[in-house]
């Protein structure tokens, strides 16, 4: 339905390169969940100076609790230009710091907070979390499908891109804020959710324990962890105007005498535009007028077959090879390219019946 057009982001390369070193900066705590720790302790001793043999204490056993910890990192410093339209993807990166081989569930959502400090304004269509599974920093709508990690090991980092459908339309600079955020839960497919055991604990058993510091839109100690990035629409803004003036009537002559009664002669002037401050050219332009049926074009304003000026260049009423048409009431012109700044100025004109 809406058209990809992902691998437009200079950052690519630069933001593979940033999820490798988070992959490697992120570090686990300490002792591997789940391994007993098992010590004794031992006297050496003499009796009348003669050393006797060691005495050795009983075992003092613990299991290691699974400390469950992790962050999740946008990897653009600024916005992800996109195109109305189409679809926009901003990497992030999600890094198991935990002490255990975890799963995590990934979940993407609006946020009317612009990190970037702009202002949000718009909301995408849809958005849906994706892991980056194929070649790193490039989304590949084919490949980049899964919606959960179901094992990462501990000390593992993997990408993690938001997907949003920027509606047909959306103004140029034109601002959506994200926020992604992944829950940590059991490893392996359709993993059960994290829960914390409850006192006293049992020093023979793993048991759970939240370590998670807050993210952007969630709590500390929550198994969870989100940080958020923004979209800028990049896109050309285009207005019409139509104006209208008085030419001449059948009774009073010219302007500034005449007046708009049966038979008049009126000019319409049309004009369209791109705004300077575009990002992108306006392509493809067909600029349509389909006149009231108390009007009729007036066919030879500018030549015989010419009644309609583009940009200061008459235009034939067939449907040729120039940009002007004019047929069952309805003027057609078609701009192939609008730069921004640079405007279109159609002028034809209509009899009153």
């Amino acid at each position: 339905m809406l058209r990809h057009d992902l691998k437009r982001m200079a950052s690519t390369l630069a933001a593979a390169a940033l999820l490798w070193s988070a992959a490697d900066t992120a570090s686990a705590v300490g002792a591997d969940a789940g391994i007993t720790i098992s010590n004794t302790a031992s006297v050496v001793y003499s009796v009348n100076a003669v050393v006797q043999p060691a005495a050795v204490s009983n075992a003092a056993d613990f299991v290691v609790d699974r400390l469950v910890d992790l962050t999740v990192t946008a990897i653009p410093v600024t916005y992800v230009a996109v195109t109305p339209a189409t679809d926009g993807a901003f990497l992030f990166s999600v890094a198991n710091t935990s002490n255990a081989t975890l799963g995590f569930n990934l979940s993407a959502a609006n946020n009317a907070t612009d990190p970037f400090g702009g202002t949000d304004n718009f909301d995408p269509t849809t958005l849906t979390a994706v892991v980056d599974a194929g070649v790193l920093g490039t989304y590949e709508p084919g490949v980049d499908v899964a919606t959960t990690a179901d094992t990462i090991a501990e000390d593992g980092t993997f990408g993690v891109w938001v997907v949003a459908a920027i509606p047909g339309g959306q103004g140029n600079l034109d601002i959506a804020a994200v926020t992604l955020t992944a829950t940590a839960r059991e490893p392996g497919v359709g993993g059960a959710a994290l829960t914390e055991e409850a006192n006293p604990e049992n020093p023979l058993v793993m048991e759970t324990v939240f370590g998670d510091g807050a993210g952007d839109t969630d709590a500390a100690q929550d198994a969870a962890f989100s940080d958020s990035g923004a979209y800028q629409v990049s896109s050309a803004d285009v207005t019409i105007t139509k104006t209208e003036t008085l030419i001449s009537d059948p009774i009073n002559g010219v302007a500034p005498n005449a007046r708009h009664i049966p038979g008049a002669i009126v000019e319409y002037v049309v004009t369209v535009s791109n705004n300077a401050l575009s990002a992108l050219s306006a392509t493809t332009l067909t600029i349509s007028d389909v006149l009231p049926g108390d009007v009729a074009f007036e066919p030879d304003t500018y030549g015989v077959g010419f009644g309609i000026d583009l940009d200061g260049v008459p235009q034939s009423n067939a449907a040729d090879a120039d940009q002007g048409s004019a047929a069952a009431g309805t003027v057609t012109v078609t701009v192939p390219s609008l730069a921004p700044g640079a405007s279109a100025i159609i002028t034809f004109r209509v009899s009153v019946n």
